[in-house]
């Protein structure tokens, strides 16, 4: 349902004569109820009027825009102004029997209808079999169609003719966010009306007459603060003043806003992007450690992060004044600009990223230390160049026997048809594809059993993988050792299952680039029982009698 608020000293509806004794939501208390009372659609407002005032409405129109931004309300001040009893008029008269009916709602002749719930063809045709009657008591029979991008394809082909030819009593107004879902051919036959998101500016003038009414204890502070949260929807605005209208003497702050929404505040993100560009891996996980005990999502700290930096940099190029005092500009003027941008983009990489994962938390988290370290990640390259000049190495592989052992290269070349190069090249070329496609199969089958963990191991800079006596090793580039660890947890369950399905081995071995790797340890040869028995006596000094009850 559209919405956006008239000013508030002017007319709004009958809501706020109810008795007190039933609460009203504010955005229904403040609800536009003509013309003059909507902001920030000021030349749909203008063409409208005129229409009205001239005799030229049209049968069909179609009001597109963003929620909250005033198109059920729009349609309901037009029906009023096409049946009010002084009318055609566009300043309806707000005090006859169809302006007031119209407002409350109850108006027999002007029919609203939830496209989301009567979506289907049969309620369709019932809406067609209606325009066949006429008004009961008004001069228009009006449809208004409330998300109509939500009608089925049948839906609309039964409401096409009637569309293009209703009779001359009715009138249609189709209300979407979605205008692009709809079909050309009903397109062709509205006009069309586009919506847009209300300016801050307006919006903050308007809720701060409501705040002095409503809510006087939110500050100006949070007030900018839900400005900027809305989105241009001034009806999402008025119920975060509604929800803090009972909050009590205590004023609310900006910070109390992002509490209730359950966003990180502006002070929280400017230590993670100053840790961050800082390379101070402790300090970030202090953050990100705060954060998730305040229950921050993942995906919300990556918008606002994206938003507060290029927030700060459009500040900073139009030299304008922040909006908010809450804006941490000192903390990020000590870093160039094309750092700042850089990070925001990487963050939306991320985004993309673990947009699909369930529980994308430990993903984020990995990037993000993986930042602080100023480690490779992968977030540049495509996911098909991510294996790209990784080696294979087998035990089995031919070639490697050939650099180990030079009667091994002899063999190759005493049983290869053909000169021995050409033979070694063929051999060399078709194990690296066979290996890329099995490294390929075993990431595909970590990442469907746990999708954080295949990620990480897509983003990863692997160096080497093969299989040694039974062991899958995969080499890891320098730095790796975190998540290393965090690929280890997983070993067992994740990691072990994928290899055993792919290089038929039990065993699964991370190996970080320059370091030693652990020796393996052998098999203790069997020793036989009284062997054993003979070696405890002497390792604890026991007497026979020890072994004898």
């Amino acid at each position: 349902m559209g919405f956006v608020c008239n000013d508030v000293s002017g007319q709004y509806t009958t809501d706020t004569m109810e008795s007190t004794e039933r609460y009203v939501s504010l955005y229904r208390k403040y609800r536009p109820a003509t013309f003059d009372g909507i902001i920030g659609q000021e030349t749909v407002v203008r063409i409208l009027k005129g229409s009205v005032d001239i005799g030229r409405t049209s049968h069909a129109y179609l009001f597109a825009g963003p929620k909250g931004t005033g198109k059920t309300s729009v349609a309901r001040i037009l029906a009023k102004a096409l049946n009010c009893e002084k009318g055609p008029i566009s300043h309806p008269c707000m005090e006859c029997e169809h302006c007031r009916a119209i407002t409350s709602g109850n108006d027999i002749d002007v029919i609203e209808i939830d496209a989301a719930s009567n979506r289907g063809i049969d309620e369709v045709r019932d809406l067609r079999e209606s325009t066949r009657f006429v008004p009961a008591r008004s001069r228009k029979k009006i449809f208004i169609i409330d998300e109509a991008h939500m009608l089925t394809v049948q839906a609309f082909n039964a409401l096409l003719k009637t569309l293009e030819e209703p009779p001359d009593y009715v009138v249609f107004i189709l209300a979407t966010t979605e205008p692009q879902k709809l079909p050309e051919t009903i397109l062709s036959r509205c006009q069309r009306f586009d919506f847009k998101r209300i300016s801050e500016t307006a919006m903050f003038q308007y809720l701060q007459g409501v705040r002095n009414i409503e809510a006087p204890s939110i500050t100006d502070e949070a007030l900018h603060q839900i400005v900027a949260l809305s989105g241009g929807s001034m009806r999402g605005a008025i119920g975060l003043v509604d929800q803090f209208s009972v909050f009590g003497a205590e004023p609310v702050s900006g910070a109390t806003v992002l509490d209730l929404l359950g966003l990180p505040t502006e002070e929280n993100i400017s230590l993670l992007v100053q840790a961050l560009l800082s390379r101070d891996p402790k300090a970030v996980i202090s953050v990100l450690d705060q954060l998730e005990r305040a229950g921050i999502e993942p995906a919300d700290l990556l918008e606002r992060t994206i938003a507060l930096i290029s927030r700060y940099i459009l500040v900073k190029v139009t030299a304008r004044t922040p909006n908010t005092d809450g804006v941490p500009a000192d903390r990020l003027r000590v870093f160039p600009d094309a750092a700042l941008v850089n990070l925001a983009a990487a963050f939306a990489r991320i985004q993309q990223q673990s947009a699909y994962l369930s529980d994308p938390y430990p993903l984020v988290q990995a990037f993000l230390l993986a930042m602080a370290l100023d480690l490779p990640m992968g977030l540049d390259q495509a996911r098909e160049e991510l294996s790209h000049g990784v080696q294979f190495t087998s035990s089995q592989d031919a070639l490697r026997s050939a650099g180990r052992s030079a009667e091994a290269v002899q063999t190759v070349f005493d049983d290869s048809p053909g000169a021995p190069d050409e033979a070694i090249g063929q051999s060399a070329s078709k194990s690296a594809e066979e290996s890329a496609d099995q490294w390929a199969h075993f990431k595909a089958l970590v990442s469907e059993a746990n999708k954080p963990i295949g990620v990480m191991l897509q983003a990863l800079d692997v160096r080497e993988v093969g299989v040694d006596q039974g062991i899958l090793r995969v080499v890891l580039g320098p730095k790796t050792k975190l998540f290393r660890t965090m690929l280890e947890q997983k070993q067992d369950e994740v990691l072990v299952p994928a290899a055993r399905s792919v290089y038929a081995v039990e065993k699964v071995r991370l190996v970080e680039e320059g370091f030693p790797e652990p020796a393996p340890q052998e098999a203790a040869a069997e020793v036989p029982e009284d062997e054993k028995l003979e070696l405890l006596k002497k390792t604890f000094d026991a007497t026979e009698s020890l072994f004898d009850s």
